[in-house]
């Protein structure tokens, strides 16, 4: 990656991250605003550009195994949550026989799709991969 292109990475996080942070004090949602503070400065902290920006093998297996642990975390843990979001709780609890909380199967459906859209994303991109780097013949 070219320092001007990280640069330019960089501003346009720091920009939706203060978007976000804006909107949500806004609309009074205090810990939306703490969490994007606080992603906020991990980001700028952890990416903090150096003299020159090297992309080593290290770094690269270092990516990788990030990705596959916060794939193997956030999918299973996003179902679970839609699953639980689903379940009918009318008998469960009158509260919610009452229509107070409404929107959590609509909250349920939401992490269902994106559960749907995020493993989608990894098949195919698994598939297209594994074509470009050789593992996609059936030869024996």
């Amino acid at each position: 990656m070219k320092i001007q292109t990280y640069k330019w990475f960089r501003v346009i996080v720091s920009i939706f991250i203060s978007i976000t942070i804006s909107l949500a004090l806004i609309q009074n949602s205090y810990v939306l605003a703490a969490a994007g503070i606080f992603v906020g400065m991990v980001f700028l902290i952890l990416v903090r550009s150096k003299a020159r920006i090297r992309v080593d093998e290290r770094e690269k297996i270092i990516r990788e195994k990030a990705a596959q642990t916060t794939y193997a975390i956030f999918a299973p843990t996003i179902g679970i949550g839609a699953f639980l979001l689903l379940i009918p709780y009318r008998d469960v609890s009158p509260v919610f026989a009452k229509g107070e909380f409404v929107y959590l199967e609509s909250l349920g459906m939401i992490f269902a799709y994106l559960t749907l859209f995020l493993i989608a994303i990894y098949a195919i991109s698994y598939h297209f991969l594994n074509r470009k780097f050789g593992g996609g013949s059936n030869e024996e």
